[in-house]
């Protein structure tokens, strides 16, 4: 496996550890569900980018395309959420400025992944 060295970044690693809070407060207990493999992938991340070092090309690639899918997605979920909570619109806009938020972060990620993985393309 390819190996790509990075330098620690603290605006990365604190946006995978509020994913990380996020999907941990969504897992069921010490079940392998998707809210638990998430929390482990984040928090992984979380650490990879707080220590820098050895990571693998395929690890990060990963990354990249989780963050990209989030950064596609975002407009779509906002117009679910608008048309499922269509009479509590505060609740709406509450969710709609989270996945937006999420939205923000997943495209810094992406940016800050797509110059990393563009010297071993």
């Amino acid at each position: 496996m390819q190996q790509v060295n990075i330098a620690p970044n603290p605006q990365i690693a604190v946006i995978f550890k509020g994913w990380a809070a996020d999907w941990a407060k969504e897992g069921q207990g010490n079940k392998k569900d998707m809210a638990t493999k998430f929390h482990t992938v984040y928090s992984i991340a979380a650490n990879v980018f707080t220590e820098g070092g050895e990571v693998e090309l395929t690890f990060l690639s990963a990354l990249f395309q989780d963050c990209k899918q989030k950064l596609e997605m975002a407009e779509a979920m906002n117009e679910k959420v608008k048309a499922s909570l269509k009479d509590d619109d505060e609740r709406a806009q509450a969710i709609i400025a989270k996945v937006n938020n999420a939205a923000q972060d997943a495209a810094h990620v992406v940016r800050y992944l797509g110059q990393l993985l563009m010297p071993s393309a």
